[in-house]
């Protein structure tokens, strides 16, 4: 009897949130894309940005806006954020340090992560700047991404701009 009083409290646990989700527009859209940065070295940026997207920094910087607060869970910051600057007229964050995380769930975000070691996973629908570091021969790479699962490519040396959208054909 305890082990079904256990199981159906968890599926309950599960079902509400994903059930939120759905009713809310929080579980996605046809027209969202999915983008995954993996070791960037350089500066990568969501603007104007309308999904979820989580990540990390291991040395730079990362710049969160939320111009609708009301629109989505919202973001948060996590890490060691040695200087925090908010500026409340703009709803804009800024964490440096080292080891830095956030999540944006579920709204219209402008998002710049900076720095090295930069992982990043989002899935949405918006413009997408990509700007590696270059070919610095002292370093192996600046870093990789992968646009709607396919193939991962070296960021741009130079800086590129791209559509978050979903793939044709779905």
């Amino acid at each position: 009897m305890r082990r079904l009083v256990c199981f159906s409290v968890l599926a309950l646990g599960l079902a509400i949130p994903a059930t939120g989700f759905a009713l809310t527009g929080l579980g996605g859209s046809d027209d969202d894309g999915t983008l995954s940065v993996k070791a960037g070295l350089g500066k990568i940026t969501l603007n104007p940005f309308n999904g979820s997207a989580v990540g990390r920094v291991q040395r730079g910087s990362i710049r969160v806006t939320d111009p609708v607060a009301s629109d989505g869970i919202g973001y948060d910051f996590f890490g060691s954020c040695d200087e925090r600057d908010r500026d409340r007229t703009t709803s804009t964050t800024t964490c440096k340090g080292t080891s830095l995380r956030f999540r944006a769930i579920g709204g219209k975000f402008q998002i710049q992560l900076k720095g090295t070691g930069i992982y990043l996973s989002a899935v949405g629908h918006g413009q997408v700047g990509l700007d590696g570091r270059g070919e610095d021969p002292t370093i192996d790479t600046d870093g990789t991404y992968s646009l709607n699962d396919g193939p991962y490519k070296s960021l741009p040396d130079f800086g590129a701009t791209l559509q978050l959208v979903a793939p044709a054909g779905g």
